[in-house]
């Protein structure tokens, strides 16, 4: 994985971003050799004031700025035609704001969905791996012909993409212009568009039939499920974030389903976000996407409402039963407890091929993570932080988990928020793309496979209390 030199590493995080309901301490000291040793001395500690939340967790190395825009620019075929655009308001830079990511082989894609009513003239595009500078220019993807000109055969409006193991690109085209003025435009019907990256052709397009498009609906993450190289057997899940539900397409037969269940709704309390003092409130359904390594011939899809504080799953098995999946609806299972008390939303979420899921915390600008295989489940104090940085991390959208033989975890934080409701400023860095080693993230934190799980000593005290 390319390493850019001199740019700063996000350290995990410290104990505010912790959750603090069952204890006041660092995730530095929730180690294996303090669930061995610690519950012995901790309340000692606690009691003389030596056990703080100032404690300072060993340096290792977290999350790496790969790349940082202010405004992004985009490659014109010529500076002539890039001069013009900019001149005749085809391309404005303060309407244009990078939202989805993946990466494969060397290069890394980002989508920019249209939405405000001009000057977003690419909506998919590409950047290097390594050794594009700082703030390189945005090339479009799979060329500027997919995003000019009149008609739904372009490149619409690309909210997601998800590279699958077989080398291709699925592109969820939602469809759907100028969001951000509060009266979107469904401009084309939502449609999913394959490409082959070693030649950066069309494979296969398929539109949603109309009855599984809501009113209202918008179409804003993809997650594919290929197995054991079985790539004509590819199944993809999009996420109605709008009108909480799943579609499932399967490549087999080229045909898809909707999937409704209460679980994709968003939790009233989780509609309210504090983010740097800019609230706002968000209905926002199902939305996060991560599935498990495949175990015992299936995998499973783990889920989360953007406006929610939980995890949920289901077999991906169910959903991949067209027939039955309405009588399945008791197999999806709400997991455990909530992340945290209270700014808890999650945005996009990945499982490694170790079964650990990674998460955005947008309300903490911070990048968490649980270990799915953890016999005590969903819990919060197994909840931990990766890295944590109220500027590079601020509001962490999207997230991906690569199919490097080493994994990597790559993150796009793009202050979304103040995209919507107030002004980005453009003397500061609003968009970067960040990475680092999955198993170095969750080195010594709760999510790591090697971390020994005590459970918390029960309160005896009730059962000490002598009979009146």
């Amino acid at each position: 994985m390319a390493k850019a030199r001199g740019r700063r590493q996000l350290w995990p995080a410290v104990a505010p971003l912790y959750h603090q309901e069952r204890y006041q301490f660092t995730p530095a000291l929730q180690t294996p050799a303090y669930n061995q040793l610690g519950a012995l001395w901790l309340p000692w500690l606690l009691a003389a004031g030596l056990a703080t939340t100032n404690y300072q967790q060993a340096p290792r190395q977290g999350l790496t700025e790969l790349y940082r825009w202010k405004q992004v620019d985009l490659q014109y075929p010529s500076p002539q035609e890039h001069a013009a655009a900019l001149s005749s308001g085809e391309f404005v830079p303060a309407n244009n704001l990078p939202l989805g990511l993946d990466c494969w082989g060397d290069r890394v894609f980002l989508t920019l969905p249209r939405w405000k009513p001009t000057g977003v003239p690419v909506t998919l595009a590409t950047v290097p791996r390594s050794g594009g500078g700082e703030s390189p220019p945005l090339r479009p993807y799979p060329s500027w012909a997919w995003h000019r000109g009149p008609g739904c055969e372009r490149l619409t409006s690309v909210f997601r993409v998800n590279v699958d193991p077989c080398g291709r690109l699925w592109v969820l085209d939602s469809g759907l212009e100028d969001v951000a003025s509060g009266s979107p435009r469904q401009r084309c019907p939502p449609q999913l568009l394959v490409f082959d990256l070693a030649t950066d052709t069309l494979l296969h397009r398929y539109r949603l039939p109309r009855e599984q498009v809501k009113e209202g609906s918008l179409f804003s993450n993809v997650v594919v499920d290929v197995r054991a190289g079985r790539c004509d057997d590819a199944h993809a899940y999009l996420a109605d974030v709008w009108r909480f539900a799943l579609v499932v397409y399967r490549l087999r037969d080229d045909t898809s389903w909707r999937v409704d269940h209460p679980l994709f709704f968003p939790e009233p309390a989780s509609c309210r976000y504090d983010v740097h003092g800019l609230v706002f409130r968000w209905t926002d359904g199902v939305f996060g996407l991560g599935l498990s390594p495949e175990e015992r011939g299936d995998r499973t899809l783990f889920f989360h409402a953007m406006s929610s504080g939980r995890e949920c799953a289901v077999p991906a098995s169910v959903l991949r039963n067209q027939s039955a999946v309405d009588e399945m609806g008791d197999l999806f299972a709400q997991l455990g407890e909530p992340r945290y008390p209270d700014r808890a939303q999650a945005s996009a979420s990945g499982v490694d091929r170790r079964g650990v899921l990674f998460y955005n915390l947008v309300s903490r600008d911070a990048v968490g993570c649980w270990n799915t295989r953890q016999p005590r489940g969903h819990v919060a104090d197994l909840q931990g932080v990766v890295a944590a940085d109220g500027e590079a991390l601020r509001f962490p959208n999207d997230l991906k988990v690569d199919h490097g033989e080493r994994q990597a975890v790559w993150v796009l934080s793009n202050r979304l928020h103040q995209f919507l409701y107030a002004e980005l400023d453009p003397a500061e860095h609003n968009f970067r793309v960040l990475t680092g080693w999955a198993d170095e993230l969750t080195r010594d934190t709760v999510c790591d496979p090697d971390y020994v799980d005590v459970p918390p000593r029960e309160d005896l005290a009730p059962r000490l209390v002598c009979p009146v």
